[in-house]
């Protein structure tokens, strides 16, 4: 059994048997689990969780090495994530949950589904291509922009990136793709200070060399072509985001018939800080969650 303590700028802490992991929780009903990207935490959660959680009971981690969890000298891998949010659901005495995922948390909600998809009644997908598209012109047309990701993986050179000197690399993340403003400066600060703790530092940068390229080749690779989820998922991305396009997604609701593919127009990659009320409102809409 988990023991929690509580945080003391809200949320709770859960003694997971692997991590020391910090959550913010609201509401009632059908749990939501709403996982965030990088180089963000829960915070990034932060004006969703008001519009679902009169209508269901929501959950959002910070993840191993963000926002307020333990960043643990150990593995940073996909199985490793995915580990986590089953022990998180364990924890919370949870046996089903829509799980939502954006940008690396979404990849984390992937694979939960396809690794133990008795506990993802649906699947929600921000701003990144299911990972069984096909290889594609498109696919690698997106793939280009992703240059960062090579260098944040780099051992030493990673974490310099990401927490040294003036930080231009993660503040570039956090402005870049974003139609709307993304988030804003007081939140982008919040992160980018996270990152000057080298822990948390070289936890982002294991975080791109030992899940995020890896997968990126597995995808390329076509390795997960076989390993389709079996409950509804949306895949929504912003219009203008140029690492995922309608282009990327094509023929995907065909050999994949339990998914739905949906655009953010005027949207860029951090739809949940650009348009939270309308990204509140398809996941309630997605999961047939009632709202009167």
């Amino acid at each position: 059994m988990a023991r929690e303590s509580r945080s003391v700028e809200g949320g709770r802490f859960l003694d997971l048997p692997g991590l020391r992991m910090h959550v913010v929780e609201s509401g009632s009903g059908t749990p939501v689990v709403l996982v965030h990207g990088f180089p963000q935490s829960s915070r990034e959660w932060a004006h969703v969780m008001p519009l679902l959680e009169p209508h269901a009971r929501v959950i959002a981690p910070d993840l191993r090495g963000a926002g307020r969890s333990e960043a643990p000298d150990g593995p940073y891998r996909l199985d490793t994530m995915c580990g986590d949010l089953v022990e998180l659901l364990d924890a919370l005495g949870i046996e089903q949950a829509v799980v939502v995922g954006h940008d690396i948390g979404a990849l984390g909600a992937l694979g939960l589904a396809m690794d133990r998809p008795e506990r993802v009644s649906h699947l929600v997908v921000l701003s990144v291509p299911p990972m069984y598209v096909k290889r594609s012109p498109a696919l690698l047309r997106s793939a280009r922009h992703s240059w960062y990701q090579v260098a944040l993986a780099m051992p030493g050179i990673g974490e310099r990136l990401l927490g040294g000197g003036d930080q231009r690399l993660p503040r570039w993340l956090l402005s870049t793709s974003a139609v709307r403003g993304g988030a804003s400066e007081r939140d982008r600060e919040a992160y980018i200070a996270r990152l000057r703790e080298p822990d948390r530092a070289r936890a982002g940068s294991r975080t791109y060399r030992q899940l995020v390229v890896p997968e990126i080749l597995r995808i390329l690779r076509g390795g997960y072509r076989d390993r389709l989820p079996t409950m509804p998922t949306l895949v929504l991305y912003g219009a203008d985001d140029p690492l995922v396009s309608r282009a990327v997604l094509d023929d995907v609701e065909r050999f994949a018939p339990s998914i739905r593919v949906e655009e953010l127009p005027g949207t860029g990659h951090w739809l949940v800080d650009e348009q939270p009320t309308d990204v509140a409102r398809r996941i309630l809409e997605f999961a047939g969650i009632a709202t009167e």
